[in-house]
């Protein structure tokens, strides 16, 4: 069942500085748990935060605990941050005990365009992470299509230095936007890495296993009889793979190899 509340989960509105809610919805997910049904309860809520001046509109899901790891997902170019929502993504993960992240880019969906450039995109995505605190205990990232360059851009720059940027999810890399020196630095990316691909896409099967062959951490799966929007078209399968890697990650040693 899902239903309106104030509520905000602790959230503090009066701070000048913090995310200012849109709407939240508290939800309520039934599930089976050691023999016995167990209702999970989490709230979901949009948000806008400003960071150097620049509104950013996300999603979130969370329990309210302390989170098993926190998950920030992105979107490509013909969906907003509410696919992710839409495909029962948000509330699977938060179910589990995730805290989850949906993000929109500068000039992407609600999120306002930075006309004078102050910063790379990369840079603002640091920001919004070090602005909700998505660091600790550890943060798993997915990003998708026209999101990729800059969120590769990211974990190239700063993998090698943050032990708690654990994991890396790339759908789609197979657009004109990566060149062989982008995959080159690859190797500096040493978060758990998986490229998610559909079985009947060989450009973006062909790009992620040159990607893979740079980054140690790294492995691409396919979906069959699929091509790219493969988490749009089979949700429930999609969702599974996300939570077996999710799982692998928090099991895995920064350091070691798949």
């Amino acid at each position: 069942a899902v239903v309106s509340t104030q509520s905000t989960g602790g959230l503090n509105e009066s701070d000048p500085h913090g995310p200012k809610l849109i709407n939240v919805k508290h939800v309520s997910k039934s599930r089976k748990k050691g023999g016995k049904t167990a209702d999970d309860d989490f709230l979901v809520f949009e948000a806008k935060v400003e960071i150097l001046g620049n509104i950013m509109h996300y999603r979130e899901a969370s329990n309210g605990w302390v989170p098993k790891m926190n998950v920030m997902l992105f979107t490509g170019q013909h969906f907003t941050s509410s696919i992710w929502n839409d495909i029962g993504t948000m509330e699977d993960l938060a179910s589990l005990g995730y805290r989850v992240v949906s993000l929109e880019l500068p000039g992407h969906g609600l999120s306002r365009e930075d006309p004078e450039k102050k910063i790379r995109v990369a840079e603002y995505i640091k920001l919004f992470i070090q602005h909700l605190d998505l660091y600790r205990p550890g943060l798993v990232v997915l990003t998708c299509d026209e999101s990729n360059s800059n969120v590769m851009e990211y974990f190239i720059r700063y993998s090698h230095t943050s032990p708690l940027l654990k994991g890396l999810i790339v759908i789609d890399s197979a657009a004109d936007q990566f060149t062989s020196m982008d995959r080159v630095l690859g190797t500096s990316i040493e978060s758990q890495t998986l490229f998610l691909c559909g079985g009947t896409d060989s450009d973006c099967q062909t790009s992620a296993n040159d990607w893979a062959r740079n980054i140690p951490n790294s492995r691409v799966h396919s979906f069959s009889n699929a091509y790219r929007e493969f988490y749009n078209e089979d949700p429930v399968v999609f969702n599974t793979i996300l939570k077996r890697f999710l799982e692998y990650v928090a099991q895995k040693p920064q350091s070691e190899k798949i």
